[in-house]
Formats: structure tokens, sequence, C-alpha cells
């Protein structure tokens, strides 16, 4: 998830709503890899049950491969007429879906450029595919698999949620609604930004609107419930949300890692410049390692 570039020329000094939920300790962020570029940034990441990762770029269509242990990185992907790429999810043991579109941050977003392209791992040598182009698409950025036929789709600029069929390709709008908009005199047309279905709940940011909030859906991805705040007045790109409903969420321009329980206690766990996304490990030991992508091309971790 992001346009983190963006977000970090926005200062951001404001306190979290909720202060009586603070909890202000930080642990350490160890740096696990800076990709020197081009592309260089980082703007999804996703772990693979081998313990890689995976990790787009802003400023390249192509996805990379990185080996939090060994330290080696390759590129696994690229995906032609495409610029820019966004948010990553798995969508079958070891095949995963990206965003990918055209964007440059020198001329901007290309509306119907976006589509969704398929990596599969899983019969050794990745192969990439192209899954469905939506001529309809404004700015796809959030990605998130909603079930075994099923991801959704943030579009940015439209302020709208997509459903697509993986199998299919046939896709539709899903949610649209005031909440997912770009804010009026936003530094760029970028309202819904990271997205993360979990358990029945869909959590997604509003970058510019420098909110957060969840809704629950129904098993087509269609809003089942009132839409609920969690915070609105610090910048939120993209997150990971676990099992039991805990988020982390990277915060751009805001420079740290955000962590709001199940409950609504929200605690800043690290402080990391520009972070654009956020998941966490699958390996036996990593499996409380937070990895952080960031706009400056540096992959961090933390413990959690």
């Amino acid at each position: 998830m992001r346009c983190s570039y963006i977000l970090g020329l926005i200062t951001t000094a404001s306190s979290i709503a909720f202060a009586a939920t603070l909890n202000f300790r930080q642990s350490a962020t160890t740096e696990v890899y800076k990709f020197p570029g081009p592309p260089a940034w980082a703007e999804g990441i996703a772990a693979r049950s081998t313990g890689q990762l995976l990790v787009s770029f802003f400023d390249g269509g192509e996805l990379w491969s990185l080996d939090p242990t060994t330290k080696n990185a390759s590129k696994v992907a690229t995906f032609p007429d495409a610029t820019c790429t966004g948010g990553i999810t798995e969508i079958a043991p070891d095949v995963f879906a990206v965003v990918a579109g055209k964007f440059t941050f020198a001329g901007g977003n290309t509306a119907g450029s976006w589509g969704i392209w398929k990596v599969d791992f899983s019969t050794g040598a990745p192969k990439t595919s192209l899954l469905k182009k939506v001529p309809e698409s404004r700015f796809f950025n959030g990605l998130t698999t909603l079930n075994n036929d099923t991801i959704l789709i943030g579009d940015a600029e439209k302020g709208a949620v997509w459903r697509m069929n993986v199998n299919t390709g046939n896709y539709s709008i899903a949610i649209q609604d005031e909440t997912m908009v770009p804010v009026p005199g936003a530094a760029a047309a970028m309202g819904i930004d990271g997205l993360r279905y979990s358990n029945g709940v869909l959590y997604f940011t509003n970058v510019f609107g420098n909110r957060f909030h969840k809704v629950a859906v129904d098993t087509s991805g269609a809003k089942a419930g009132t839409i609920d705040t969690i915070w609105s007045d610090t910048t939120a790109d993209d997150l990971w949300v676990t099992p039991d409903g805990t988020s982390y969420v990277a915060t751009g321009g805001s420079n740290k890692i955000q962590k709001v329980t199940s409950d609504g206690k929200i605690s800043t766990i690290a402080s990391v410049s520009s972070s654009t996304a956020v998941t966490l490990g699958r390996g036996q030991a990593d499996r409380d390692t937070l990895y952080i992508s960031t706009g400056s091309g540096s992959i961090f971790s933390v413990k959690v």
C-alpha cells in the first residue's frame, strides 16, 4: 500500500485521539536490507511460507524476492506496461496477486492502466501471468484476499473497493463510501490506501485523510455493518492484521509503526522513517518479527 513520497512532505505532529490508551514503549529496529535502486521505493511487502519476503516498488513495475537471513535479493517478476507496483496478497499456497499499473513521480497516475498479476512459486521457478486489467480503474493500490475465489482491491482515486474473482478475472465494485474518497486539497488524489481483510472485517486506511477504519463485510466483500473510525488524526499507509484482530500500521511521513489491539488500545511500537507497508514473518524463527518496507528502499524488522 501508500504514496509515501508525498506523505513525506507532510509534517504530522498530531497525537492519537485515544490518549488514554497510548503506550510509548518502542522496540529497536534492524535494517535487514537496502535496495540500491532503481527501483528503490519499496511499496508493498509480503511473506512467503518459505520465509522469503516479496517486495513491490512504487517506482518500478517489478517484484523482488528478499531472503532476510542471507540478505540476498533478486528480481522475480517484471510486469509489462507497468511502471508502478503496489499491494501484494497470497491467493493460493505460494501463489501471489500483485497490483501493477502506470504511475511515475514526474508524470503522475494513468487511470485505466491498472490490473492484477499472478506470480506463482508453487511449482518452482516463478511464473508470471496477467489475471485482469481493469479499464475502469482509477488508481489501484491496496490489495487483500477475501476468500479462495476473491480478492479485494482498493482504488485510491475512485474511493472504492473492487472485488475480483481470481479464477475468472470478473470484477465489480464491492464498496464505495465517502470514507474512502480523496480529501479535498490533498497533495494527490488518493484516498483509500492500505487494505486488509481478517475474520469478517475489512480494515482500510485513507492516506491523506489521516484515517484508519474498519467495517464488517459479507462473503462477497460488500459492507455488512457501519464503518467505524479507529483514528482520524494520524497518517496511515498500509497495514497487517493478525487473526486475533491486532493491527500493525505503517504511517509514512509520521515515521512510526502503530499497533492497535482488538479492543482498541493504540501504541507506537517502533520509529521508522517513511514506512509504506508491514507484514509478519512466517518462519519458525521470525513469526514474532514485523518486516517494514520504506520509501527509501530500506527493509526493517522489529520484534513484536
